[in-house]
């Protein structure tokens, strides 16, 4: 007798032991997450140092490839701790699932995690610990000097202004698009400090017609990851003459010398430039204008912005699409 009440006594134990605990299983499943922060502060420490020892067997030429790979050993471990997260949380809904239709045991569990991950939340940071050093190792790298390509693919966006001695007036502007520089060359170069002077010569012809350019581009390092463009300065805009619409245009001084009229004969509009002489300054003032296509444009005098009323010659520069 005595030995049966001991013998269901001993189940009774063991089926209260091996029951679920919802307040030992949502510590269980918090620690699960707790074991990947663990791992990925430890392998972030890790693979950061050996990045760190074997910098210079790397044989980086460029800043932007050491950068590249240093955020690919961040990627690296990000992605094991992400991967050890979803285990995580395969864990966590299958040690909860056990108290699915139990409000009491479930709500046993949520406060045993949330207590859990209250007291010990720690804070990710998703940099590499001995970031610092790192930068440093970069910064001594020292790129190649910009060549023409990437000259070609840093001007793009970039604006040419027209000068004072051009034909066009001081606000027009031309917008380098990569694809529209036909030509490009490197006329004159020089180190200034640390930095780089290049003086560039460019053909850019886009929908319309072509404009030479001649510019100065100063380009410096520093802290940056690849050799930038500080600014650009304009020296020279010119039109680039073909010849192919000299004549589509029939040009008229107006009444009393007053004014000059174009008349163009062709199906497409035409830029034409030249010089005028006015006569009471006694000298010759550029002029630029556009005619639509199989139009007549009679330019007054205030429109060419001369301070005479009168013209005692003209020269055409240049008739091209504009």
């Amino acid at each position: 007798m005595i030995k049966n009440k001991l013998f269901f006594i001993g189940i009774a134990i063991t089926l209260v032991a091996c029951s679920p605990s919802p307040e030992a299983d949502g510590k269980k499943a918090y620690q699960k997450f707790d074991d990947c922060e663990t791992e990925f502060h430890k392998n972030l420490t890790k693979e950061s140092q050996r990045f760190v020892s074997n910098f210079a067997g790397f044989g980086f030429t460029t800043r932007i490839e050491a950068r590249e790979k240093s955020e690919a050993v961040l990627e690296g471990v990000v992605r094991s701790f992400e991967s050890c997260n979803q285990r995580a949380e395969q864990d966590y809904t299958k040690l909860k699932s056990k108290y699915v239709g139990h409000r009491e045991k479930t709500e046993k569990f949520d406060y045993a995690y949330n207590a859990s991950r209250s007291f010990n939340k720690s804070k990710l940071t998703f940099e590499l610990p001995n970031q610092d050093e790192i930068n440093k190792l970069i910064l001594g790298i020292i790129p190649s000097k910009p060549n023409l390509e990437k000259i070609r693919t840093d001007l793009a966006g970039r604006r040419i202004r027209e000068q004072p001695d051009g034909y066009r007036p001081q606000t027009w502007s031309l917008e380098i698009k990569r694809d529209e520089i036909k030509e490009i060359e490197i006329i004159n170069e020089r180190k200034q400090g640390d930095d780089y002077l290049f003086e560039v010569r460019m053909i850019l012809q886009g929908a319309g017609g072509a404009n030479e350019a001649l510019i100065n581009i100063k380009y410096i390092l520093r802290q940056n990851d690849d050799w930038t463009i500080d600014f650009l300065e304009s020296k020279q805009l010119n039109v680039v003459k073909t010849g192919k619409y000299d004549n589509c245009i029939k040009i008229e001084r107006g009444y009393n010398n007053e004014g000059l009229g174009f008349f163009n004969h062709c199906d497409v509009a035409l830029a034409v430039g030249g010089v005028v002489f006015v006569k009471r300054d006694r000298q010759w003032r550029k002029f630029y204008t556009v005619v639509d296509g199989n139009n007549k444009y009679a330019k007054s005098w205030y429109d060419l912005d001369f301070f005479s009323p009168s013209i005692s010659d003209f020269k055409i520069h240049f008739i091209e699409r504009p």
